[in-house]
């Protein structure tokens, strides 16, 4: 070999070794500082702002740098998909990297954004007035990183996720979840100035919802916030006892005929308007029966049980109220049951103006503290998020846009319809009382693929955990002190909402006596079958009655309609399920048995089963939220 070339090969290998080290060098230093993403994700409670956005930066040089010396070899490495073990991570690496490369680039664009205020949400001493003015100066970088995000999710959508390496393939749910979440995030932050009132003045009513008197979208509303908005600030906030709301000089509504029928109530009134289990149906009939006695116009719906204001205290820290009390997340429910107590178990005309004079007082602490900035802002959001994905923080916006955010991420608290089968269990209490905090409650439900149609089983299990001896009485009431509502008799209209098309075909049949009825006719606890105001499901509805100490088991049998199973264009067949949870319920135990068709052989399931037997396959999942359920299976192989 000539000089020359001797040369020009030294060369060449210096230029590929410098590359290789480079490369090697950008590869592990964004191990590096992802295993310190992990820890720090891990330890929540010690997230410090200004390091984790230190850490994006990072990162996002990081990828820069690995999309600059990588992106060749990236390109090239689906060439090699044929390999054992790795050949599907080869196969997604392009996309894998501008997955990185979007998601690196709306963290970095969003920490810059939040630079000038990092030092303050340290110190504690960030405000919603100052969040509300860096995001109305930050709609271009918003913009910016919600387009980052975009590519990162249009390439994730093109990465074959069952075929990577299961450390990889294993975290595959977390991104996509992290994904949704994001561009939540972005877009939130673009709707979230007008919604504060930086354009105009913003009214909100915040709904106090309590689940021990539990109600279809969420508890029987206790009470009502109006809280009028302008400039990030509140400008007035008003709470009152959902009773003193009526105005009784204007029309109102006949009420749907379950209440009237077995609560003998003459008006819809606006403590019984969340009727339905669909919660933007709720709020808007909320809005419909606040502004007889009210009428402004309202932006938005917020409602909150007591689970929610207990996580959400939690999360605030201890609040010390305008009358001196200091309520924590652990002792707020007391607090709220004695204040309610009558003294002396006289129920006298000033208690009965002044009983629910708390919920100004907890809103207001609450509020103060979230003006102040003094808040932990990771565990307030962490809080917010749970309660959100678990129905006790429902949230209905009028703005289009806003309302179309809150859907995608399914917190909006509406019903669902899936492509195949689909249940929800709704339970409301018609007794007058605060019982369901001693009621536990516990779902079946069996499908059988096997014969055509296809059949569906649901049985309901309910245990009354009192061991008062009262005698059943729907008359209301007040006892002594809030536990006296607690021990009485649970009446409860159930509905089952199922697939549009289901036949039912069994139904357990309790009946009720008419003494224990407030209209004295006696039911024949026969069970009623109707199509859903809210959409397309066939609704099963039937009164129970249950009393301190019994365990009741209730069954109902229908047919599904065939395509509850899908057929794909390979030949393989799909069932889905969609389960959904009601608001306010704090997870019924779930088990879900699934039968397929004689000769099939199951080729996935998303969730795995938790067992399997005698050829079902068991699923058990406590109903703390949503759930799904895919099944393809095969026929004849």
């Amino acid at each position: 070999m000539t000089r020359p070339k001797r040369t020009l090969a030294l060369l060449a290998i210096l230029i590929l070794l410098t590359w290789a080290l480079l490369l090697a060098h950008s590869a592990l230093d964004l191990a590096l500082h992802l295993r310190q993403a992990r820890a720090l994700a891990a330890d929540p409670a010690g997230i410090s702002p200004a390091e984790s956005c230190r850490l994006v930066q990072d990162i996002r040089s990081d990828v820069t740098s690995l999309r600059r010396w990588g992106g060749l070899p990236a390109r090239l490495a689906p060439l090699f998909g044929w390999l054992p073990v790795v050949g599907g991570d080869l196969r997604a690496a392009p996309h894998l990297l501008t997955v990185a490369d979007g998601l690196s680039e709306a963290g970095s664009l969003a920490c810059d954004l939040l630079a000038p205020a990092l030092s303050d949400v340290e110190a504690g001493g960030f405000s919603p007035e100052e969040a509300v003015s860096l995001l109305a100066a930050g709609q271009e970088e918003m913009t910016q990183a919600a387009a980052a995000v975009a590519r990162a999710e249009e390439a994730w959508a093109q990465v074959p996720v069952a075929s990577l390496y299961p450390p990889l393939g294993d975290r595959a749910a977390l991104v996509e979840r992290g994904l949704s979440l994001l561009r939540a995030g972005f877009q939130a932050a673009a709707l979230a100035p007008p919604l504060l009132g930086t354009d105009a003045p913003r009214t909100y009513l915040v709904l106090a919802l309590n689940e021990d008197e539990l109600r279809a979208g969420g508890g029987f509303i206790s009470g009502v916030g109006e809280i009028h908005l302008a400039a990030g600030r509140v400008v007035t906030m008003t709470f009152r006892d959902s009773y003193a709301v009526d105005d009784f000089t204007q029309p109102y509504p006949l009420p749907p005929e379950p209440l009237s029928r077995f609560m003998d109530i003459g008006l819809w009134v606006f403590r019984d308007s969340n009727w339905s289990p669909d919660f933007p149906t709720a709020a808007r009939q909320a809005i419909a029966l606040y502004r007889p006695g009210y009428p402004v116009t309202v932006d938005g719906v917020v409602a909150v049980d007591q689970q929610a204001v207990q996580a959400l205290i939690a999360a605030l820290g201890p609040l010390t109220l305008d009358d001196g009390t200091q309520v924590t997340g652990a002792d707020i429910l007391d607090y709220i049951r004695v204040a309610w107590n009558p003294a002396g178990g006289e129920t006298t005309p000033e208690w009965w103006r002044n009983r629910k004079a708390f919920m100004g007082l907890i809103a207001g602490a609450a509020w103060e503290r979230v003006q102040s900035g003094a808040v932990d802002w990771v565990a307030l959001g962490r809080a917010a998020l749970r309660l959100l994905d678990e129905k006790h923080l429902l949230v209905y916006l009028v703005q289009p846009e806003a309302e179309a955010l809150l859907s995608s991420l399914g917190w909006d608290g509406a019903l669902r319809a899936g492509p195949g089968d689909y249940l929800l269990v709704v339970d409301t209490n018609m007794g007058f009382n605060k019982v369901n905090a001693r009621v536990q409650e516990e779902i079946v439900y069996r499908v059988d693929l096997r014969p055509t149609p296809p059949q569906a089983g649901l049985t309901l299990l309910y245990t009354h955990t009192s061991t008062a001896t009262a005698p059943c009485d729907q008359r209301p009431h007040y006892g002594d002190d809030y536990a006296d509502m607690m021990e009485r008799c649970y009446w409860d209209y159930i509905r089952v909402y199922a697939p549009a098309g289901s036949a039912l075909t069994e139904a357990t049949q309790l009946p009720v006596p008419g003494a224990y009825l407030l209209t004295g006719e006696d039911y024949d606890g026969r069970v009623a079958v109707s199509p859903a105001e809210e959409g397309d499901w066939t609704v099963f509805g039937v009164l129970g009655l249950l009393r301190p100490g019994e365990n009741v088991r209730r069954a109902f049998v229908w047919t599904l309609p065939e395509d509850v199973v899908q057929l794909t264009a390979d030949g393989e067949e799909v069932y889905t399920l969609r389960v959904q949870k009601q608001p306010g319920t704090a997870g019924h135990p779930l088990t879900v048995r699934i039968h397929l068709p004689e000769g099939s052989r199951l080729v996935e399931s998303v969730p795995r089963p938790t067992t399997a037997e005698d050829g079902w396959l068991i699923y058990r999942q406590p109903l703390s939220r949503d759930r799904e359920y895919t099944l393809r299976f095969r026929r004849g192989d």
